[in-house]
């Protein structure tokens, strides 16, 4: 997705192959080491981040903070028979939506003695996924939510989900696991919790990035169901916080028959911000698709708390 031929990171991923899977970043060409600056920058390339991209963390945290206050006055009085864990690393802390800033960490981090770091510390911001279709196909994308629009009992059957699900919550992923309101499962849902502000900041970090207008703007007889959000269309954040919930549970107890239905739920969530008027399908699929390639990176940042997640099922 980064631009090809630019300066920075960019020219040095094009400059030297790799290859990129779950554990590390290694090169396809096995040429020498490249040097690396103090900063984890290779030498001679300029480090991508600077101002652009302190304006957009900021932009970040403080929607994160506002949907963090939303879920504190939803559920403030829910799980009061639980046990709170200790603020342990790796998302097994005590339940909350503070912002899980040691994982964050974890992703910005350079591995140590590391040629190829400059490649590891930012692939998950740079994954292949597609980039949104042109004009063209975005017009057809637009008739299409039109024509949801104008089925009217659809809407309107789908009209008190799509409001639940204005602000996540993971209670709708608890429940076909047996788990809502029960205590034992600290660490699971802490997890999914974790999941959801982590997701949410790498998911406008792609947003403020590729920069797609939302469908109304484009086409202005769409009347959305909810109020627009400020930010950006595409991907999709409902989308790839729903699936990444799911690509984490998969990880962790592949074997769970609960486990279709949680893929049934994730689509779901996508689906209703698309018949809410918010999302073109192409959104839906690459919040999906940023999902499953972000998958490593979210296993890697969260290691302890998926550890500490899979002990409670066995």
């Amino acid at each position: 997705m980064c631009e090809p031929g630019g300066g920075g990171v960019a020219a040095f991923l094009n400059r030297h192959p790799y290859e990129v899977n779950a554990e590390r970043v290694l090169p396809l060409d096995g040429g020498p080491a490249h040097p690396v600056g103090a900063d984890g920058s290779a030498v001679g390339d300029v480090p991508m981040g600077g101002a652009a991209l302190s304006a957009l963390n900021k932009s970040v945290r403080n929607k994160s903070s506002l949907n963090k206050n939303k879920n504190k006055n939803k559920n403030k009085n829910k799980n009061k028979n639980k046990n709170k864990m200790a603020g342990t690393g790796g998302g097994g802390g005590a339940l909350s939506s503070l912002i899980p800033a040691l994982e964050l960490r974890r992703l910005h981090q350079l591995p140590e003695a590391d040629p190829f770091t400059v490649a590891r510390r930012f692939v998950w911001e740079c994954l292949d996924i597609c980039l949104p279709p042109g004009p063209d196909f975005t017009r057809l994308e637009t008739a299409v939510l039109l024509a949801m629009q104008a089925r009217d009992a659809e809407r309107m059957r789908r009209l008190p989900d799509i409001e639940a699900q204005a602000a996540f919550s993971v209670e709708e992923f608890l429940r076909p696991l047996g788990i809502s309101e029960v205590a034992g499962y600290e660490a699971t849902e802490g997890l999914f919790l974790n999941i959801l502000q982590a997701t949410e900041y790498v998911g406008l970090l792609y947003k403020g990035r590729i920069d797609r207008d939302r469908p109304n703007v484009v086409e202005p007889r769409l009347r959305p169901l909810l109020a627009v959000p400020a930010h950006q269309s595409f991907p999709s954040n409902h989308a790839f916080q729903a699936h990444s919930i799911v690509f984490a549970f998969n990880a962790i107890l592949p074997e769970h028959p609960a486990t279709e239905e949680l893929q049934r739920i994730a689509q779901n969530v996508a689906e209703n911000r698309e018949w809410a008027g918010l999302h073109y399908p192409s959104d839906t699929l690459a919040g999906k698709e940023l999902a499953r390639r972000f998958a490593p990176y979210l296993r890697d940042a969260f290691a302890a708390g998926f550890l500490a997640a899979q002990s409670e099922w066995h």
